[in-house]
């Protein structure tokens, strides 16, 4: 078997990674997207292809189409500059293909392709297979049959295998013709001109029928008047492109195939470097090729195996052995199908109790001792005990630790929240990398050990008075778990038999809007493929596109930009909701039925630990998502119902973040029209038009509105004009006319953005922190996107922290037959027995508009009692 080089474009990819990963940094603000970015697809290129040699080519700087200039000194131009922290992160990249030991090459008036073409022609001639990796076309000219080209497609995992019969399936002509193909319809991306008014088609139906651009100037005569008469026109274009797009093969780089070997790298380093970069991540996706040597790694394990304690086997007599003063660390490993509770204490006594061996008479002596417990998620740990029958545990939240939740409070921006990453960025000595590699009873001995120590630090930590101001939320957090627990494990109730009617009712209605789509089309084609619908929309519809962004290979069919195209063509609309309904097909109707237990009930997960400004998340599914104000929404929503003889109770906070935003910016105004019941939006609409409250219209109201939601995300006057149809220069003068009678809003507005920038970091009213590196960003769209998110945090990690109190307060307050089963961002749910349903409600309302009595603000909330959730 021959050996296999890839070569990478390693700009094209680096460029790939930044705008994937938008404003991805460090804790200490160093960007890291695109260096991101590329280890991602360094690591599938090395499990997908296993290859035996690896370098990257590079675009040098100032140089490298330097050459191509002086053919064409159009060549390229009109190339927006990427920002400068995208140069900022090619050192970074630099030293991480250091440690990934790839030699780095580039040259004066050489493009990459042009080295990656030298390379595999070299490469051929040593009879070694090459695999080049970019997402530039041009470098399909290359491929042969002992070279092929992954090209990058969306995403950074997503890659399209080329050899000569794809080349040819995918463009219709052969690979030997790909430089004439190219030369013919050109390339807007390079500014490559080809032949005015031939494109992809024309330029393929030449090429089939006359073998290269020389054939078909020697044949001029006998080709059609309409096309002969463009491909006379551009005669000298057709020859400049080809000359353009040909890829040189005879670049300075040497193929030293020693330099090259994937093998000869320094994991030390590379595992360092992961780390430092906090890749935390890719750390445990590196591929057994890239660790130490089988001796080395063999060695390794026997040694932590050798020194890990062997578990103590938990019986009912000896249970009692693990009594001890101080905390336990408990954790569930899964070995096969087999689940085991480890455990380790302070004392040092290390146990196991295996899923089978769970019995009620070790229920009072294992857990009534376990307190206080350290656990990494606790809530997911109860939630696995549950599933096998334990409902008896219940930690004392006020002494145990979740590391999970004391991570995160202390730095909300990492990536990722796994024990192995927690313990990296806090730990003082223990490191969990490689630790999948050892047996389970080792791997839990190891990671208990570490929890215990990581909970000493975040102890001292959050008990030091200098950082009291997280002590509210990582309390409040940790006192959330129990109520979110039941949540979640009551559950909302599916009615599947509705959900299938809807189904079938659905299906009729796509395919009667499919029906329609290309009754106006005129020809049947893949609604669902953007290049189709592009084509239909801007070719056979001939619909103008002024205005309309541009992707690499056609125009966009983004729902933004089919908006712009509403009132000129009824296939808009229809396309519109055949999208919706689809969508909402696939992504609940189908598959909510997936996720119900044998109860026919659903259980989302709700997650504390993924929106930095505290809020809530939902998965498996997600229920939060399901849309509000559409009707099929409502009538997903309507899926979910009451058991018999119960009903559904919600209680909804009223303008919630707008009362947020008016105490926090001390608007008085505001705090008085919320504390009076003045409808906001009609009193912004009098003030800004200046008309009396009575005198205020339905569009006057919808504009305020547009803007008092609006300014709270930091839309400007394109987004104000877009939502509510206003020229860009009225949209300009309202915003400024808000501002005139909120200028207290303004100014906290301005003060939040100087915090960012200043002292790093923005929080709640109760001290919830969220850091701000971005703000200092050289890419002005990341920057200003980091300045959005730090006006919107204090309110709605505001409103976050206040909705836990209320989840909390509701749990210890209402009667046991209330059982809260979703919280969707304002609103609480509860179902119970209908007989006591219009007390819970009012009850609801009285319990959350007090949540929190020093607020300074009245809070209303709205209470409807429902038997699903689609009436509420």
């Amino acid at each position: 078997m021959s050996k296999k080089l890839v070569v990478i474009d390693g700009k094209s990819i680096f460029y790939r990674g930044y705008y994937a990963m938008p404003g991805l940094s460090t804790k200490d603000g160093t960007p890291t997207g695109g260096v991101y970015g590329f280890a991602v697809l360094a690591l599938e290129i090395i499990k997908r292809i296993k290859p035996d040699y690896v370098c990257v080519a590079w675009d040098k700087s100032g140089t490298n189409i330097r050459s191509r200039k002086k053919i064409y000194p159009e060549y390229k131009a009109g190339r927006k500059k990427p920002p400068e922290d995208f140069y900022t992160q090619i050192p970074v990249l630099r030293g991480l293909l250091e440690s990934f030991s790839w030699p780095f090459y580039e040259a004066d008036d050489y493009e990459a392709d042009d080295i990656m073409a030298t390379l595999a022609k070299k490469a051929e001639a040593e009879g070694i297979e090459t695999i080049l990796v970019s997402s530039d076309l041009d470098l399909l000219q290359a491929v042969t049959d002992k070279t092929k080209m992954y090209a990058l497609k969306k995403g950074l995992s997503n890659m399209q295998e080329f050899d000569p019969a794809e080349y040819r399936k995918k463009f219709g002509v052969d690979v030997e013709q790909c430089v004439d193909f190219k030369a013919i319809m050109g390339d807007g991306s390079d500014n490559i001109p080809g032949v005015a008014g031939i494109g992809k088609k024309g330029a393929a139906d030449l090429l089939n029928e006359y073998k290269d651009l020389d054939d078909i100037y020697a044949n001029l005569d006998n080709i059609k008047e309409s096309t002969r008469k463009k491909l006379a026109a551009s005669k000298d274009m057709a020859y400049l492109s080809r000359q353009l797009v040909t890829l040189m093969t005879d670049a300075p780089v040497d193929l030293d195939l020693k330099a090259l070997d994937v093998a000869d790298l320094d994991v030390s380093k590379l595992r360092d470097d992961l780390s430092r970069l906090e890749f935390h991540s890719l750390l445990r996706q590196l591929p057994a090729e890239m660790s130490e040597s089988v001796d080395v790694v063999e060695e390794k394990k026997t040694e932590a195996q050798r020194q890990a304690k062997a578990p103590l086997a938990i019986t009912a007599k000896n249970a009692k052995s693990l009594k001890a003063d101080g905390m336990y660390a408990a954790t569930i490993m899964q070995e096969g199908d087999q689940q085991s509770l480890y455990i380790l204490n302070a004392a040092g006594t290390f146990a196991k109790v295996a899923a089978a061996d769970y019995k009620d008479g070790l229920k009072a002596p294992i857990f009534d001792n376990m307190n206080p417990v350290v656990m990494f998620d606790i809530k997911h740990t109860l939630r696995q005990l549950h599933m096998v029958g334990q409902d008896h545990y219940r930690p004392d939240m006020d002494s145990s630790m979740d590391l999970s939740i004391a991570g995160f409070v202390r730095n909300p921006l990492m990536r990722e929240v796994t024990l192995e990453a927690v313990v990296a960025e806090f730990s003082e000595s223990h490191n969990l990398q490689g630790l999948d590699d050892l047996e389970v009873d080792a791997r839990a001995y190891f990671s208990l050990e570490a929890m215990l120590e990581v909970a000493g630090l975040m102890d001292s930590f959050y008990t030091d008075p200098a950082n009291s101001h997280l002590t509210h939320a990582y309390d409040l957090d940790r006192h959330s778990i129990m109520p979110l627990l039941r949540t979640e494990l009551n559950g909302m109730l599916l009615d599947a038999d509705y959900l299938a009617t809807m189904r079938t009712e659905l299906e009729g209605e796509i395919s009667d809007l499919e029906q329609t789509i290309y009754g106006y089309a005129d020809t049947e084609f893949n609604i669902n493929s953007p290049a189709q619908m592009a084509d239909i929309l801007f070719g056979n519809l001939d619909l103008p596109t002024t205005g309309i962004k541009k992707t690499k290979t056609s125009f966009s069919t983004a729902a933004s930009e089919l908006a712009k195209l509403k009132d000129l063509h009824p296939i808009i609309t229809h396309i519109s909701h055949y999208r919706e309904v689809t969508k909402i097909k696939s992504t609940y109707v189908d598959a909510l039925p997936e996720h119900q237990d044998k109860d026919g009930r659903i259980r989302s997960i709700l997650s504390q630990t993924v929106t930095s400004t505290g809020r809530l998340s939902s998965r498996d599914p997600n229920l939060q998502n399901i849309p509000v104000r559409t009707e099929l929404g409502k009538r997903i929503r309507g899926a979910f119902i009451a058991a018999p003889g119960n009903k559904l109770v919600s209680a909804d906070y009223s303008q919630f973040e707008l009362r947020l935003a008016a105490i926090l910016s001390g608007d008085e105004d505001m705090i008085e029209a919320f504390n009076s019941d003045i409808d906001i939006h009609t009193l912004t609409a009098s003030q800004v038009f200046g008309v009396a409250l009575e005198d205020v219209t339905k569009e006057m109201r919808y504009n305020a509105k547009a803007v008092n939601f609006g300014i709270l995300y930091g839309q400007g006057s394109h987004g104000l004009a877009q939502q509510t149809g206003m020229s860009y220069g009225e949209a300009k003068e309202f915003i400024d006319r808000y501002f005139e009678k909120r200028s207290a809003l303004r100014e906290y507005i301005k003060n939040l953005r100087t915090l960012a920038k200043e002292q790093g970091y923005v929080e709640t009213m109760f001290g919830r922190r969220r850091p701000t590196p971005d703000v200092a960003s050289s890419n002005f769209m990341v920057r200003e996107s980091a300045y959005r998110q730090a006006i919107n945090m204090p309110i709605q990690g505001t409103e976050a922290d206040l909705m836990k109190m209320a989840m909390i307060k509701l749990e210890e307050d209402l009667p046991a037959e209330a059982k809260q089963i979703m919280q969707v961002h304002d609103s609480i749910i509860i179902e119970c027995p209908e007989g006591i349903a219009k007390d819970v409600a009012t009850n609801m309302q009285k319990i959350m508009e007090s949540i929190h009595p020093e607020l300074g603000i009245k809070l209303k909330v709205d209470v409807e009692v429902g038997q699903n959730w689609g009436t509420l």
